[in-house]
C-alpha cells in the first residue's frame, strides 16, 4: 500500500503545477495583458477548488481507490475504460510536451552543444529508475527541493530590492475583460494537469486531508507564479519579458548580492532543475497507474521500461522545433484540457452521488500523522486550534478569500481605466488576499489533520 501524507500530497501538487507555468507560458502572458500579467492565474485557482471538491466527494464514496478504478465502478467496465483511455492519452501529450520543453530548457541554458535526443534519453533513464519505486519517494525528494525553492522565491524581493521599480506596474488592471480572459485560458492548460493527481487518490485515507491538500498545494502555485510574474514586470518591464524565451531565468541573473555572487541563477537551478524531474516523475507514475489499471493492476513495474522507451521514440517524432513545442504547450494543452475536462468532471459528480459514503476503515498513522510522535503534545495547541477554528470555517474562510480576490479583479477592469486609484488598491487588495489565502488553506490542512487525530484518539478531546 502506497501512503503519503497530506503535507506531501499538497507540495506534489504545488510541483506539479509550478513546475508547467515556470518554463514556457509567462512570456506569453506578459505579451497579452503586461502588466496585468500576473492575475493570469485567478480563475484556474477557482477551477482547482472545484476539482478539489470532487476528489474529496468521490474518495468519500471510493475509498483507497485511484481516479482509473474509480472511473471503472462509476461508469462501468467499457464507459470506464474508455473514459480511462481518454485520460491516458492526454497523460501522454502531458509527457511528450514535458520531455521536449525540459530537453529545450536544458538544452539552451546549461548544454547548448548537447544533443536534444541525449538529454530526453538521460531523462527517461530517470524515469525507469522511478519507475521502479513508488510516489512515496518522488514525494520524499520533492520534499527536501520544494520548501527550498518556495523559501527562494519569497526572499526574491529581497534580493531584487535594488532593481525593482513600482511605476513599471502601473496603471493596475487596465487592460480589457477580453486580455484577461485570454489570459486565464492559457494558464487554463498548465493548472488542468491537476488531474495527474488522481492516480494517487489512494495513497490518502482522509477525504478532507486530500481535499485541503489539493486547496492548499494550489494556492502555493498560484503565489509562487503570481509573485514571480509581479517581480518580471517590476525588473524588466511590461514589454521586454515577452520578448524573451525564458523571462524566470533572466529574472534571476538580475540577482546581484555582491561581486562575488553574482551567479544565483546556478543555485536556483540546482533547485529547480529536480521540482522539474520530480513533476516529470509524478506524471509518468500517474500514466502507469493508468496503464496498470487497464490490466486489472496495481504492479506497474513490469510495463515501466517498455512504456518510457515508447514517451522517448513518440517525444522525439511528436515535433520538429522549439516553435511548435512551446505553441502546442501554450496554446493547444487549454485547448485539449477544456474539451472534455470539465464535462468528465461533472459527470464524475452525477455519477457518483448515486453511491453511499463509505468508510476507510483504520487509518494509516503514517498517512494521517496519528502516530505516538503526534498523541504526546495534542493536549495543548492542538485542542486550543481546534477549538477555536474548525476545519470547516477554514474552507469556507477560504472560499470568501477567493470569491473576494474575483470581486477585487471585477472592480478594478471595470474602473481601472478611468480611475488609476481604483485600480491600484484593488491589486493591492488582491496580492494582500493571495497572502491571506495561501494562509488560511495552510490553517485548513491543519485543522483536517487535528480534527482526524482527534476523532482516532477521543480522550485527546477536552472536557467541556
Amino acid at each position: 500500500m502506497q501512503i503519503i501524507n497530506h503535507r506531501q500530497f499538497a507540495w506534489l501538487t504545488a510541483a506539479l503545477i509550478t513546475g508547467g507555468g515556470l518554463l514556457t507560458i509567462q512570456h506569453e502572458l506578459v505579451r497579452v495583458a503586461e502588466m496585468d500579467a500576473w492575475f493570469a492565474y485567478l480563475i484556474p485557482t477557482a477551477y482547482l477548488f472545484v476539482i478539489a471538491f470532487c476528489f474529496g466527494f468521490i474518495a468519500q464514496r471510493f475509498p483507497g481507490m485511484h481516479m482509473f478504478e474509480i472511473t471503472k465502478a462509476i461508469f462501468g467496465k467499457f464507459a470506464g475504460t474508455l473514459v480511462n483511455l481518454v485520460l491516458l492519452f492526454h497523460l501522454w501529450l502531458i509527457l511528450v510536451r514535458d520531455l521536449r520543453s525540459f530537453g529545450k530548457f536544458i538544452g539552451t541554458i546549461l548544454l547548448p552543444n548537447t544533443p536534444d535526443e541525449m538529454i530526453i534519453l538521460v531523462l527517461v533513464l530517470v524515469l525507469i529508475f522511478y519507475g521502479r519505486t513508488s510516489v512515496e519517494v518522488v514525494a520524499r525528494v520533492n520534499d527536501f527541493f520544494l520548501p527550498v525553492l518556495f523559501g527562494l522565491f519569497v526572499l526574491l524581493p529581497l534580493f531584487l530590492s535594488n532593481e525593482v521599480s513600482v511605476n513599471l506596474l502601473q496603471p493596475i488592471l487596465a487592460s480589457s475583460v477580453a486580455d484577461h480572459l485570454r489570459l486565464n485560458y492559457l494558464t487554463f492548460g498548465w493548472y488542468g494537469d491537476i488531474f495527474v493527481m488522481g492516480a494517487f487518490l489512494h495513497t490518502l485515507w482522509n477525504a478532507r486531508q486530500l481535499t485541503a491538500a489539493v486547496r492548499h498545494g494550489t494556492v502555493i502555485s498560484s503565489f509562487l507564479l503570481t509573485l514571480l510574474l509581479v517581480l518580471e514586470v517590476a525588473v524588466l518591464g511590461p514589454i521586454v519579458p515577452g520578448n524573451m524565451v525564458y523571462p524566470n531565468y533572466s529574472l534571476v541573473q538580475h540577482i546581484h548580492i555582491t561581486d562575488f555572487l553574482d551567479r544565483v541563477d546556478l543555485p536556483v537551478l540546482m533547485i529547480f532543475v529536480p521540482i522539474l524531474v520530480c513533476k516529470m516523475c509524478l506524471i509518468f507514475l500517474s500514466f502507469l497507474n493508468g496503464i496498470a489499471s487497464l490490466l486489472k493492476s496495481r504492479d506497474y513495474t513490469v510495463i515501466n521500461t517498455s512504456f518510457a522507451l515508447f514517451l522517448l521514440v513518440t517525444s522525439l517524432l511528436s515535433f520538429k522545433s522549439t516553435t511548435e513545442v512551446f505553441s502546442f504547450g501554450n496554446y493547444s494543452s487549454s485547448l485539449i484540457f477544456l474539451s472534455y475536462q470539465p464535462l468528465l468532471l461533472v459527470a464524475i459528480l452525477l455519477a457518483a452521488g448515486r453511491f453511499p459514503m463509505r468508510s476507510p476503515g483504520k487509518q494509516s498513522e503514517a498517512g494521517n500523522g496519528s502516530g505516538p510522535m503526534n498523541r504526546s503534545n495534542k493536549n495543548g495547541w492542538l485542542s486550543s486550534l481546534v477549538g477555536q477554528r474548525s476545519y470547516r470555517t477554514w474552507s469556507r474562510t477560504g472560499n470568501a478569500v477567493l470569491v473576494l480576490m474575483i470581486g477585487l479583479v471585477a472592480l478594478g477592469v471595470m474602473f481601472g481605466r478611468q480611475y488609476a486609484i481604483v485600480g491600484t488598491l484593488c491589486g493591492i487588495g488582491y496580492c494582500i488576499s493571495l497572502v491571506l489565502l495561501l494562509g488560511t488553506t495552510h490553517m485548513e490542512i491543519q485543522s483536517a489533520k487535528e480534527q482526524n487525530v482527534l476523532r482516532a484518539n477521543p480522550e485527546l478531546v477536552p472536557e467541556g
